[in-house]
């Protein structure tokens, strides 16, 4: 039997401040009537996820993936502010979720967030419509939530090399995080958040939560055991507490529970990634979003380890 082909487009999405954003919209032939928003990971271009976005078409989502101001195909447009990492979740992530919900009128709402993308839901004014989220490796970045072993790598990055490198030239390069170069504004974001133990704060350091406890969604926050340089355990143990209405099911993996040798921040999105993996993420997708959120949950399954939030 022939399997039906998805229709994949190129698409411009308006940001109110003037950024024109760039995404791919993948449209599944028989929609299952949820829709799907990738928030990236930083420096993380849109078509690195669209193998995902792909699959998750080919079960019934419709799917955007998009490109933050200043990443991929979404330079500085003209008469847009300089690119900050700030209006990535106060203004690109609600703009995307408006294009989406546009697109796709009556559609129950999902996102899958990818490290820095499931620490913005609290920047969205629309944070309470959101259904479900499955958040891989999403992490409070505050550089003590690492090991003592890479605090001190942290330590010497966020206090003596970001600084110097972003003062001299103004960016970080691409090839420093293993993505695209981040302006130096954004840069600068982000090296304020991972210097605060409030992590998300504004620009005289006071924390930034303004629709956190709106976030009623079912969560599903997933961790990865070999996920040592980005995504501890830690740290995502902490993510957890800014949700405090969400219904979160917290999982931590290693990579032998689902089979694999190697895991770690960046494998689950990589094309080779066992599908029945993939699989059983858009199952729960599908049924989480089909049904309300009610209380905060911790539940594992499959060798994951069961955590409570706080």
């Amino acid at each position: 039997m022939q399997t039906p082909r998805l229709k994949i487009l190129s698409v411009s999405i308006p940001v109110p401040d003037g950024q024109i954003l760039a995404g791919t919209l993948i449209e599944p032939a028989r929609p299952n009537g949820v829709s799907v928003q990738i928030n990236a990971a930083t420096g993380v271009a849109r078509r690195y996820y669209e193998s995902f976005a792909a699959f998750l078409a080919g079960r019934g989502f419709t799917v955007l993936a998009f490109d933050y101001r200043g990443i991929g195909g979404s330079p500085q447009s003209p008469g847009a502010p300089l690119p900050r990492m700030l209006d990535w979740g106060r203004r690109d992530i609600p703009a995307a979720a408006d294009f989406l919900s546009r697109h796709a009128p009556g559609h129950r709402r999902a996102m899958v967030c990818h490290s820095f993308g499931g620490q913005m839901l609290g920047l969205m004014p629309q944070a309470g419509e959101i259904d479900a989220v499955l958040a891989i490796a999403s992490q409070h970045g505050y550089w003590r939530n690492w090991s003592r072993r890479h605090q001190i790598r942290l330590l010497l990055s966020w206090y003596v090399a970001f600084p110097a490198v972003v003062g001299l030239i103004d960016r970080i390069p691409g090839w420093w995080l293993g993505g695209q170069p981040l302006p130096g504004a954004i840069a600068r974001d982000w090296r304020r958040w991972c210097c605060s133990p409030h992590y998300l704060v504004d620009d005289d350091g006071a924390p930034l939560r303004p629709h956190n406890h709106a976030v009623r969604a079912r969560m599903r926050m997933i961790s990865f055991a070999d996920d040592h340089d980005f995504g501890p355990k830690k740290g995502v143990d902490r993510l957890m507490g800014y949700y405090p209405n969400a219904s979160i099911e917290r999982l931590h993996v290693a990579p032998r529970d689902w089979g694999l040798q190697r895991i770690g921040h960046f494998g689950f999105f990589k094309r080779d990634m066992p599908q029945q993996c993939w699989a059983a993420q858009a199952d729960w997708l599908l049924q989480a979003a089909s049904a309300p959120a009610t209380a905060t949950a911790s539940a594992g399954a499959g060798g994951a380890q069961n955590l409570k939030a706080g």
